[in-house]
């Protein structure tokens, strides 16, 4: 009775919809949802302790089961008392959305060694300000993906769901 849900319906139906948007091939089952398989993005930050004026954020990007195993190898680098988290969300592509965050806050002028990056001392970023840049540069992520797939929908439907011209009486 499982199978039967409407979400289920519903994923099955938006999967062969995509395949057919995509010329992929048809899967002759459904194919369901790993939980395992989605990446997860996340933004620590981090306390110096010999340096208080350093404004430092330690971002990564991770499966959901390395999760717990990321947070804790970060707590261990800077300390448990020195690092909490800020910002976690599930995107598309982990490699990528860092890849983005870094090169924003790089153009910025930020200091970037690895995963780490430093704010200049001058800068006005606190917690809530980096949250709410990581946010808007996942939104924008978002959005471009969704704006990819509408405009796939939409030459799909002009090329393929042409309807045949009315007859004249």
């Amino acid at each position: 009775m499982a199978g039967n849900r409407p979400e289920q319906k519903l994923e099955d139906k938006l999967e062969k919809y995509c395949r057919r948007l995509f010329y992929m091939q048809p899967v002759s089952e459904p194919t369901p949802l790993d939980p395992s398989a989605m990446e997860y993005f996340g933004v620590f930050s981090v306390k110096d302790p010999q340096a208080t004026d350093r404004k430092l954020w330690y971002i990564y990007y991770c499966l959901r089961p390395e999760i717990s195993g990321a947070v804790e190898k970060v707590r261990q680098k800077f300390g448990r008392k020195n690092v909490y988290e800020i910002y976690q969300k599930l995107t598309f592509s982990g490699v990528g959305f860092h890849k983005i965050v870094k090169d924003y806050f790089c153009h910025l002028k930020w200091i970037s060694r690895g995963n780490l990056l430093e704010a200049p001392p001058i800068s006005y970023y606190n917690d809530e300000k980096v949250v709410k840049t990581v946010s808007e540069l996942h939104d924008k992520e978002q959005r471009r993906l969704f704006d990819y797939i509408m405009d796939q929908h939409d030459w799909f439907k002009r090329y393929n769901d042409q309807k045949p011209r009315p007859e004249r009486h």
